[in-house]
């Protein structure tokens, strides 16, 4: 009886195990097919765009400007992130085949502050913030509402306490290797809708 028991109750720690496994592995996965879904719907409007812009070419002009640089600081963001989680390799996050803190220690010091990495990546997206601000030429308040909440590094923000925190804090505030890389799947989708959220304003003019 007692064996059976202990047999039970290894069986629901290994079932809880799995269950939790693939609830993982399928939020991930979701996220990816996300961000695969944005990439094509964006490669199919700049081809729309770009044979609009070529018909009217003084139409379009400045516009084609803006959004080529957009999509150039986009996409410099987006490869950086990319390139990130190769080297992590995201199937070692998911069965859990890293060391504790493997992922944080790429992009933060042990006092908390950002490693070289970490200011990469400061770097490329206040750069993206920036241009985002300047193609905002009508200041639509949905672009500048989404611009201002996902990609102002020096924006306030505070954790439930109440205490004021930096962005980076905010952005990846589960620092475990599986929170890190949500986080940076999250970061990169938010790219992708803030590049068709730009294309969805600009083509209603």
């Amino acid at each position: 009886m007692f064996k059976k028991s202990i047999l039970f109750a290894v069986f629901i720690c290994l079932n809880s195990f799995a269950q939790h496994n693939f609830s993982t592995y399928y939020a991930h996965k979701s996220l990816e097919r996300s961000i695969r879904v944005s990439d094509d719907i964006i490669e199919g409007r700049t081809a729309f765009f770009e044979r609009q812009a070529d018909e009217k070419p003084l139409m379009f002009q400045k516009t084609r400007v803006r959004i080529a640089e957009l999509n150039r600081l986009s996409n410099n963001l987006s490869k950086f992130i990319v390139n990130t989680q190769e080297e992590v390799n995201s199937e070692r996050v998911l069965y859990n085949l890293l060391d504790e803190d493997f992922y944080k220690k790429i992009l933060f010091k042990n006092n908390g502050n950002l490693t070289k990495r970490g200011n990469q990546l400061k770097v490329k997206i206040d750069s993206l913030y920036t241009i985002s601000a300047q193609v905002n030429v009508h200041r639509l308040s949905q672009l500048e509402n989404f611009y201002e909440d996902h990609f102002k590094t020096n924006g306030e923000y505070y954790d439930h306490d109440g205490n004021k925190i930096s962005y980076f804090e905010q952005l990846f505030y589960d620092k475990s290797n599986y929170g890190i890389m949500m986080s940076m799947n999250y970061l990169l989708l938010d790219v992708k809708t803030y590049q068709l959220l730009y294309y969805g304003t600009v083509m209603s003019y």
